[in-house]
């Protein structure tokens, strides 16, 4: 399969698919040149696309995807294996979401800093310090 027809299947653009096979997540078997020297992209490099699609929309980055395929092509993509990295994920994801209920709290009390201050005074925020 060309990339423009891979690209249409997979809902990546040509460059993202560029991308991925420059950084090593994608990978092509060497003879995929074609006697006009386009890449024929065998139907396993759709599967992976369509893999890296559904782990971004879990909210993987792309290095955690890449320790993802390269454990299930090595079959060491287990059950257990599999909830250990869900786990992290939902631990990383819980510490991300402390830390912006952090800063929203924070941003809430300068706000309420800003509207108690005199009139002819203005705070800028780069002078404004909050406690942890």
């Amino acid at each position: 399969m060309l990339i423009g027809a891979l690209s249409k299947a997979s809902g990546f653009s040509k460059d993202t698919i560029r991308f991925y096979e420059k950084i090593g997540l994608i990978e092509l078997p060497k003879a995929t040149r074609s006697t006009n020297n386009y890449k024929d992209y065998p139907d396993e490099v759709l599967q992976t696309l369509k893999a890296i699609s559904n782990l971004k929309n879990l909210g993987f980055t792309l290095e955690e995807i890449r320790e993802i395929i390269v454990r299930a092509q090595v079959d060491a993509l287990d059950t257990k294996t599999t909830f250990k990295i869900i786990d992290q994920k939902i631990i990383h994801l819980e510490i991300q979401i402390d830390k912006l209920l952090l800063y929203k709290h924070r941003l809430q009390a300068a706000r309420m800093l800003v509207q108690g201050e005199k009139i002819n005074h203005i705070t800028t925020l780069t002078e404004m310090r909050m406690c942890a």
